[in-house]
């Protein structure tokens, strides 16, 4: 019900494949420039994933959204009409129904994560593509800065500390958003227990009303 699909294990591993292939034991600039290259494609397929996610959520939250506005429309609508004509008297029984599919469509937006979710997928995707713009751009500088093909250990060293902050930093902002996701489910989770419960509690209070 609230399970978040992972991103595809096959973008991962042909990352894996491609750093292997890499000689190790070469500290030209051709093998940090292909390192760079693969983990930037690896940044890529994370942010296509966010996308993808975002994407679907969104197609959710507006049939959700549309069901909720046009019934919620219909439930407050059809006693009026009713009242007012005698044509739409047939209409003053579909009220309560027509505001109970309304409630049951906000409730599965907000139980499933549609909306909140939609945000919280467009928000990663945009910093994951902020962080892989600049870093890109720094890294054309940085290569500009450095004609030579072999580097010196000074320079690797310096190439090494400016690719790990990169991937530290998008690591921090995919581990904010699952820790995002997982409070959502638990908030949701709670509200549903409490809305159960509320509602068990006052089924039985109207069992033991004698009137």
């Amino acid at each position: 019900m609230f399970a978040k699909t992972p991103p595809k294990p096959e973008s991962f591993k042909v990352f894996l494949d491609a750093l292997k292939s890499i000689n190790s034991n070469r500290h030209d600039k051709q093998s940090l420039i292909r390192i760079v290259e693969e983990v930037s494609t690896l940044m890529q397929s994370n942010i296509d994933f966010y996308s993808t996610l975002s994407t679907r959520h969104t197609s959710r939250a507006k049939k959700t959204r549309w069901i909720a506005i046009g019934f919620g429309t219909i439930g407050v609508l059809a006693p009026l009409l009713g009242g007012i004509n005698e044509y739409f008297k047939g209409l003053v029984g579909w009220g309560y129904p027509a505001l109970a599919i309304a409630g049951a469509a906000m409730l599965a937006d907000r139980s499933f994560g549609y909306t909140r979710g939609h945000i919280r997928y467009v928000i990663a995707r945009l910093e994951l593509k902020h962080l892989l713009t600049n870093f890109q751009v720094q890294w054309s500088m940085w290569l500009a800065n450095h004609p030579e093909n072999t580097l010196a250990p000074e320079q690797l060293k310096e190439a090494e500390a400016f690719l790990q902050k990169f991937v530290d930093t998008a690591h921090e902002i995919v581990k904010a958003e699952t820790a995002a996701w997982g409070i959502a489910v638990v908030e949701d989770m709670q509200e549903l227990k409490n809305l159960i419960g509320q509602n068990a509690k006052a089924k039985t209070d109207d069992s033991k009303d004698p009137g």
